[in-house]
């Protein structure tokens, strides 16, 4: 278990991101303007890992929070890995579920779920594969700032 903050709840429209001096987040415009898919509806909640580091996007680890809960921009969440989806540009998205959530890996997603994922995230670069849980918790380990 470890905790995660929001930048772009689900259903949200818009790219935000904390910014680099960690005061706060940015709104740098519609998610469409860069991703097409789901008419740039985010499909899940988006956010990131404080105090972690992937080297090849420059900032912390990025997370699909899959949730029936509504969360909000900046919101904070206790969560278990399920996954990790692996993209060509190194830029990983560990997969989340609420803490106590029954889905222990990607595989018990509805498959609508992991089409979105796939379609929205695969949009600009392709996505490798999807890794089990165990490699989601090594990731993590092995991005977290020392």
């Amino acid at each position: 278990m470890f905790k995660v903050i929001i930048e772009m709840p689900k259903g949200d429209d818009r790219r935000r991101h904390l910014g680099y001096d960690k005061s706060g987040f940015v709104d740098i415009g519609p998610i469409k303007d860069v991703i097409q898919v789901n008419n740039g509806i985010m499909p899940v909640d988006y956010g990131y890992v404080p105090n972690t580091f992937n080297a090849n996007d420059k900032d912390e680890v990025d997370v699909l929070l899959i949730s029936n809960k509504k969360y909000s921009v900046g919101g904070e969440v206790v969560v278990e890995p399920i996954g990790l989806l692996r993209r060509e540009d190194g830029d990983d998205k560990m997969i989340v579920v609420d803490v106590g959530d029954p889905r222990k890996s990607c595989v018990e997603l509805p498959d609508e779920v992991r089409k979105s994922i796939t379609e929205f995230f695969g949009y600009k670069h392709k996505i490798i594969s999807i890794e089990g849980a165990e490699v989601a918790i090594k990731y993590l380990e092995d991005n977290k700032i020392q």
